[in-house]
């Protein structure tokens, strides 16, 4: 089977990874792929257009197709291929893609179903939003885009005069259609299954992933400096009631009003003290978290394919743990240099780098990106091993200046370590 992977990033290069593994898939191509995926029995091709895609997919005989990043599932991508006949994506369709686009949409259908979420007004205009900010019955407020940020559009506020400045700045860069909702205290973490548009069966290990630039969560918020697998605050026992409890019933309504969701899904989820609670949806798998659960997950190329035929399987998790430690470039989330050489990748049997903003021309390897690659790291032994293997990987790459990374990524787990 040949396989087609959508998307340039970190994420992609993970999930085209761990599909070339399979004995099944023959060839992954990615389009268009970075610096560091055109490796092995995978290719880079370069198709811009979704006409392009479609007829990528039938020229190559393509028997899979994987959508990574939210955009083009966001603006059609896999209703363009459905309409030229290509049926074998996997990926959620535009209108399943509002639970992640449409923050409006998912506050209002988790509501319909009572899945325990923060509760939250929906604002249509600044004078809407400063009005229910002055009004919200607490001091800390939480603002919402409405539409896609690359993960980018929360702001948390110790404050109602901060929510009030912030709100300016966050219209005017993500418009002014936002959730204000109720700050939400406890540990995150994340919950990813894979749908057949009947039920949800999940990745059975909680991921925690690391927003902030900074270390003990400080700085402004990223795009994912770093994740760890299984996470100890959410043991096994309660990702699956997550995805029996809030998953499957969402995407059984979602069917019920006619919108059939097969693809990745990920929750958000923050362990309060009443409770797990939902942040947010995403339609996809998460970045960094997907490279930490690649290392895990053996089986995926099998159970996406099931998926697809309709009888879903589980997915099948090695013993252990996984780091992955994100390697920016200097300025990042704020302006950077780009083009950059990049020396001193080693990997092993236990250590993998992804690369997310990379570009490979004449043989080397340089930046092309904010966050440029994800060293990540598996163990049997569990996480204190995983995480010692990623940061002695990470330390040995270089660049002009160096990279900047966090130095506690997965440290809250060693202090929690219950698998």
């Amino acid at each position: 089977m040949n396989v087609l992977v959508i998307g340039s990033g970190g994420r992609e290069h993970a999930l085209g990874w761990r599909l070339a593994q399979s004995s099944a898939v023959s060839c992954v191509y990615y389009a268009p792929g970075n610096g560091g995926t055109a490796e092995g029995k995978c290719r880079n091709v370069s198709l811009l257009q979704f006409r392009d895609i479609a007829q990528f997919i039938t020229a190559e005989h393509i028997g899979m197709t994987v959508v990574g990043p939210e955009a083009p599932l966001v603006n059609g991508l896999v209703d363009f291929l459905y309409q030229h006949g290509c049926k074998r994506v996997f990926g959620p369709t535009q209108k399943a893609a509002q639970l992640e686009a449409d923050k409006f949409f998912s506050y209002g259908l988790m509501s319909r179903l009572s899945i325990p979420q923060a509760m939250a007004k929906m604002c249509y205009s600044l004078d809407e939003a400063f009005t229910v900010i002055r009004n919200h019955p607490t001091e800390q407020v939480v603002i919402k885009a409405r539409g896609l940020t690359g993960g980018k559009g929360v702001v948390v506020c110790d404050s109602k005069a901060q929510a009030l400045s912030e709100m300016v700045a966050h219209a005017a860069t993500y418009g002014p259609e936002v959730l204000i909702a109720e700050r939400l205290s406890g540990e995150e973490f994340s919950v990813f299954g894979i749908s057949d548009g009947e039920r949800v069966l999940p990745l059975k290990l909680s991921v925690q992933d690391h927003k902030r630039l900074l270390d003990g969560d400080t700085g402004p918020n990223t795009g994912g400096m770093g994740a760890y697998c299984p996470a100890p605050v959410a043991p096994s026992s309660m990702v699956q009631s997550i995805a029996d409890s809030v998953m499957t019933p969402l995407v059984q309504q979602m069917k019920a009003d006619g919108i059939v969701y097969k693809g990745f899904l990920y929750a958000g989820m923050m362990l309060t003290a009443a409770g797990p609670k939902v942040l947010e949806f995403n339609v996809r798998f998460g970045d960094p978290e997907c490279q930490a659960a690649m290392m895990m997950v053996t089986n995926l190329a099998e159970v996406i394919a099931s998926a697809l035929d309709g009888h879903l399987q589980p997915l099948d998790c090695r013993p252990g743990a996984a780091c992955c430690v994100v390697l920016a470039s200097s300025g990042y989330p704020g302006p950077f240099k780009k083009g950059l050489p990049i020396t001193g990748i080693i990997e092993t049997e236990s250590v993998k780098v992804f690369h997310a903003g990379t570009r490979a021309e004449h043989g080397l390897l340089s930046t092309d990106g904010g966050r440029v690659l994800g060293v990540t790291a598996y163990s049997p032994q569990g996480i204190a091993s995983a995480r010692a293997q990623a940061y002695d990987a990470a330390s040995s790459i270089s660049i002009p200046g160096g990279f900047h990374y966090r130095t506690d990524i997965a440290s809250r787990a060693l202090r929690k370590v219950r698998y």
